[in-house]
């Protein structure tokens, strides 16, 4: 019995989910599941700057280059939000940037700049990023910065390892806990994507240390990991492009591995996505779907 897109799964309109309309099958059946991601998709981003001293001189040129990031961005959405934080309070400074903001680029520039004024609470990455993605409900400081149907991207810059607390408990995966937290709020893995610009792992760069902490973290939920020591900030359409894209698709019904095939617009995909069984998802590894694609995965169900 074939459950087809049309009757049992149909693409979503303004959804970041599909919708499920019916009998999700049985084992033995193959079914096709889809996804719209409409044109109107958005992106939620959330800068943490180190302020250590040794940094000024980067945080300055990403102030700079705000407007050139902004321009790629509008290559894939123009509907964006970018939070600046550097504290612990999670709080973003000059608060939630829109497209509609006067004079958004210089105030990003200023805030990403601000010190919390505490010397060991400026490399916390993790954690004041936790603590923003937190903070963006209704009547709380980053009100209006979660939002449904949108991209939630994490950019870290640091010439550091992540200092966040529990990354000295000898726990090598203590980063886990905060991915997780930012995980569960947004609600959704596959809408959130965290990026580094960083000391390469594992031995850093002259004038940076490795980006431990971030780096895992990076790399568990699909993101971008530039190195510091090199002119990063020309490769800002990657983190733009990051911001955007869709790498997980989670499925409704445990596969038959040797059985799924993948269609973006309706070309067939093969060599770039992989099945990821803990999470139940087909996972993107290259070229990933952006705002305006049309994906379909089929697959028999398995017993």
């Amino acid at each position: 019995m074939l459950l087809c897109s049309c009757s049992d799964y149909g693409f979503h309109d303004g959804e970041d989910t599909k919708v499920d309309t019916g009998d999700p099958g049985v084992p033995g059946d193959t079914v096709e599941e889809a996804w719209d991601l409409e044109e109107a998709w958005g992106s939620d981003i959330v800068f943490f700057g180190d302020t250590s001293g040794s940094m000024t001189e980067e945080l300055q040129t990403l102030g700079d280059q705000v407007t050139e990031f902004i321009g790629h961005l509008d290559d894939f959405t123009q509907d964006w939000q970018l939070l600046a934080v550097t504290g612990p309070d999670g709080c973003g400074i000059n608060g939630v940037l829109t497209p509609d903001t006067s004079d958004y680029a210089a105030l990003f520039a200023e805030a990403i700049l601000t010190s919390p004024g505490i010397d060991e609470v400026d490399e916390w990455g993790l954690y004041n990023a936790a603590m923003a993605v937190e903070l963006g409900d209704s009547g709380e400081c980053n009100d209006g910065f979660m939002r449904d149907n949108t991209m939630l991207s994490v950019v870290f810059i640091s010439d550091e390892d992540d200092n966040s607390p529990g990354w000295d408990s000898g726990d090598d995966e203590y980063w886990q806990a905060y991915v997780d937290e930012i995980v569960a709020h947004k609600g959704s893995e596959e809408a959130v994507a965290l990026s580094a610009v960083a000391g390469p792992v594992p031995d850093g760069c002259e004038g940076a240390e490795p980006g431990y902490g971030y780096s895992p973290a990076v790399e568990a939920t699909g993101g971008e990991f530039l190195s510091i020591c090199d002119p990063w900030y020309d490769e800002l359409e990657v983190l733009a492009e990051v911001a955007t894209r869709r790498e997980v698709f989670e499925l409704s019904n445990i596969p038959v591995e040797s059985t799924i095939t993948v269609a973006v617009n309706d070309h067939v995909r093969t060599g770039d996505w992989e099945y990821d069984s803990v999470l139940n998802a087909v996972r993107f590894t290259a070229h990933h779907p952006q705002s305006g694609d049309e994906v379909l995965i089929r697959y028999e169900i398995a017993e």
